[in-house]
């Protein structure tokens, strides 16, 4: 803990200590907050339960939230990019490394919010960056973060094909290089949460990548 206070201290932040998860969730509230680190469980909650019922609360979303952890398996990795991390270090990080990851989820987010713009539409999907939401015929589907913001950048390069990698670096902000199955697993939900036909605008171009279908393509 130290050590990552004073990695963080070094960027320019100012930092709070909280050790209980419950404590921490009614101080974001009250306080607000820029920036999270899980850098452990909580004693009173599981480290993933505490991040999916941040990201559930209006005040939770647009924080960015970076998981330090001891594990490099890769549930554990996946797990935290779905319930809403921003990046998942391995405690093993050089200082120099860590203090560059939290600025970049930091600058991330901000670039994120600066260029959310107006609803998009795509066959029967409407996705409304500013607001959060996505609908499917009208009706509103309840998407993941990771989930959305993959959705919007599919949706934002309609009939372009995105690789892989390019995902994860955009979405994830992981190295091209990442070995991990985070992007097949979040592109699978989302296609669950939009449905079976709704689902069939995102495609997979085996060895390339995915899009959203411009339309031309033959989703429907």
């Amino acid at each position: 803990m130290a050590r990552l206070r004073a990695v963080a201290e070094g960027c320019g932040f100012s930092t709070t200590s909280l050790r209980k998860g419950a404590e921490a969730l009614e101080i974001i509230k009250r306080d607000g907050a820029d920036l999270i680190v899980l850098a452990g469980e909580p004693p009173d909650m599981e480290r993933v339960s505490w991040l999916r019922i941040f990201r559930q609360e209006d005040w939770g979303r647009n924080v960015a939230v970076v998981v330090l952890s001891d594990s490099s398996a890769e549930t554990d990795l996946v797990s935290a990019f779905e319930n809403g991390a921003d990046d998942f270090i391995l405690n093993s990080c050089d200082p120099a490394e860590l203090g560059a990851r939290l600025r970049a989820v930091l600058r991330r987010r901000h670039e994120r919010a600066e260029v959310q713009g107006g609803p998009m539409s795509g066959g029967p999907i409407v996705l409304d960056p500013a607001h959060h939401e996505c609908f499917v015929r009208g009706r509103l589907k309840n998407l993941r973060r990771r989930e959305f913001e993959l959705l919007e950048i599919l949706m934002r390069k309609a009939g372009r094909v995105l690789s892989r990698s390019y995902l994860l670096e955009s979405v994830w902000g992981m190295s091209r290089q990442a070995d991990t199955r985070a992007v097949d697993v979040a592109i699978s939900r989302l296609r669950q949460v939009l449905g079976p036909r709704a689902g069939r605008w995102v495609e997979t171009l085996p060895g390339f990548g995915y899009r959203f279908s411009s339309g031309r393509s033959g989703a429907r």
